[in-house]
């Protein structure tokens, strides 16, 4: 794997982690955000073709 894979999977779990940290703390507007951040990674891994394994999803 290249540098911006590897790059793009961490960001990708950091966010996962802080959407369930936001949601555990019932804090809605993290949630959101990290959410939103989140989606925007997944769509960046899409464009590039980086298979991302989404919890939702299994």
């Amino acid at each position: 794997m290249n540098e911006f894979v590897d790059s793009l999977l961490i960001r990708v779990e950091q966010a996962e982690q802080a959407v369930r940290r936001a949601v555990e703390q019932q804090d809605e507007y993290a949630a959101e955000v990290h959410g939103a951040d989140l989606a925007n990674l997944r769509r960046l891994a899409a464009e590039h073709g980086v298979p991302i394994n989404s919890p939702e999803e299994g």
